[in-house]
């Protein structure tokens, strides 16, 4: 009989060497699937970066679509679509409105006046009537369809805490005739493999990077629904449509509002993030939209010395601490950072508003003084009037209206929008035989270009081999259960929602993969 032992033994050296050789090999096959290195990158811009094409954003995903999801992702048996979009939309009138969450005077002055983030805001908005329209209807006045699909993977944490945004932009039937609105769903996803580092993204820029070779639209079309409602499971990332992506710590929702009506008609943008609500620790719960702040956009008159505001003067000494990161020589490499006790709950896109930050600023007085002492110390040739014309770009109303075609200093002229908006819902251009919804010239020709060498840069750089396995498609590294905030009835949710998230982000390192800047 053959004796197994005594041959093992006999010969153990010599298994254990070819076990040795092979573990090697095994080990690298599965580094070489989890990190993916592309040579000679050269992606389409309009297929990986930004997707307009009217045929395919038509076919990957509607509002409709978007809102079941979350209703879907909360649990809430007693909510559907219908009903979150009213109370999102009754944030835009008095209370008691509806009755169903958040009214724009919810939080007031000592004068009674209705402020957000202790900032004046218009209240109310025209767009409060939007609670009695169906906006999934595509027979209906007021319908809202698909314009855009973004990648924004430049955006990405330069650690790889998470893996940058992906956004679905909708627009407001124009022929409704009362005007024009548009959401823009902002979701920040996490990395599947937070222990890879920055390649840990990989997979999700492979899959961007794959709608480049893929010819049919359909096809794409069904691969972005796929990625938006589903993830991609097999490299362990969850769909960029998730009430998680939306919240505290996370992405954002933001709109730009101009329809008409009785109240005031201005041109305005805000941001929005998702709340899971109870009214007492074991109460019932609720989803809502919550209006926040707009980030990276200061209350206007902080700019002024005659602003007798407690954060005037705050705010000017941590502007001062701001003007070498706007002092770059690269439109894409100005930045601004804002803490949020600076920032304005509205973003108003015309002249000599609390937005156009120029209107406020005295060039002679002290201010201003301090601001060319510092540009002194760091040698630029910058101008104060020329650093506050660069701070107001980083703004939602200076990138979209009030900045186009400034003269910056150091030779930068900020590039144009189309006129409020990006990416126009109305137009349409030709690209390859097929229409795409037109984009502005900032993002054609200094925008687009910066993010496409972001991007093939890092599919073509030398990834760093993790060997730690992929989670499953079910878990993404994050809590299954959605963040819960007490709706006590004394504490602003606002403040509440807004407190956490800059908890959560204060963790996060300042540069993104694109770069200090992280607003366009």
């Amino acid at each position: 009989m053959f004796n197994y032992v005594k041959h093992f033994t006999k010969y153990r050296n010599v298994f254990l060497l070819l076990i040795l050789a092979i573990l090697p090999t095994l080990s690298a096959a599965k580094i070489a699937q989890m990190c993916p290195v592309l040579t000679n990158v050269n992606v389409d811009t309009r297929r990986s970066l930004m997707v307009t094409e009217v045929n395919v954003v038509g076919n990957a995903i509607s509002l409709r679509e978007v809102m079941d999801k979350l209703v879907d992702d909360s649990g809430i048996t007693n909510l559907d679509r219908h009903r979150l979009w009213a109370q999102w939309w009754d944030t835009q009138n008095t209370g008691p409105g509806l009755g169903l969450g958040s009214n724009c005077d919810d939080q007031i002055d000592s004068l009674g006046n209705p402020t957000l983030n202790k900032f004046p805001l218009d209240c109310p908005r025209n767009e409060g009537s939007e609670v009695s329209n169906n906006p999934f209807d595509p027979s209906q006045p007021g319908f809202y369809y698909p314009i855009a699909l973004v990648n924004r993977l430049d955006l990405a944490a330069e650690d790889g805490s998470h893996c940058g945004e992906y956004r679905v932009i909708f627009a407001r039937d124009p022929d409704a005739g009362d005007g024009r609105n548009l959401l823009i769903f902002e979701a920040q996803l996490p990395n599947p493999n937070p222990g890879c580092g920055i390649d840990g993204c990989r997979g999700i820029a492979s899959f961007w990077a794959k709608l480049s070779r893929v010819n049919n639209p359909t096809t794409r079309a069904r691969m972005l629904h796929d990625f938006y409602f589903e993830g991609l499971p097999a490299q362990g990332v969850g769909p960029v449509i998730d009430v998680r992506n939306f919240t505290q710590g996370t992405g954002q929702i933001r709109t730009n509002q101009f329809m008409a009506g009785p109240n005031p008609r201005e041109w305005q943008l805000r941001e929005f993030k998702l709340a899971l609500l109870q009214t007492q620790p074991t109460g019932h719960g609720d989803l809502r939209f919550i209006p926040v702040s707009t980030k990276g956009t200061p209350w206007g008159e902080l700019f002024s010395e005659q602003f007798t505001n407690p954060l005037t003067v705050p705010f000017m000494r941590q502007y001062i601490t701001q003007v070498d990161e706007l002092d770059a020589d690269r439109i894409t490499q100005i930045a601004y950072t804002v803490p949020n006790r600076f920032n304005s709950g509205q973003s108003t896109e015309q002249q000599f508003s609390e937005s156009d930050y120029p209107a406020h600023f005295n060039s002679n007085g002290l201010f201003s003084s301090l601001i060319q002492a510092r540009l002194n110390r760091i040698g630029s040739n910058l101008t104060p009037d020329e650093t506050v014309n660069r701070a107001r770009t980083q703004s939602c109303a200076g990138c979209h209206q009030l900045s186009n075609n400034d003269v910056i200093g150091n030779g930068l002229v900020w590039p144009s929008s189309l006129g409020f908006v990006h990416i126009h819902e109305q137009l349409t251009e030709q690209i390859n035989g097929a229409d795409h919804f037109r984009i502005s010239p900032a993002l054609a020709d200094e925008f687009l270009p910066h993010r496409e060498r972001i991007f093939e840069s890092y599919l073509g750089s030398n990834c760093q081999p993790c060997q730690q396995p992929l989670v499953s498609g079910d878990d993404d590294g994050r809590s299954s259960a959605i963040p819960v905030l007490i709706d006590d009835g004394i504490t602003p949710i606002s403040s509440q929602l807004e407190a956490l998230d800059a908890t959560l982000k204060s963790k996060l390192p300042s540069d993104t993969l694109g770069g200090p800047a992280q607003t366009h």
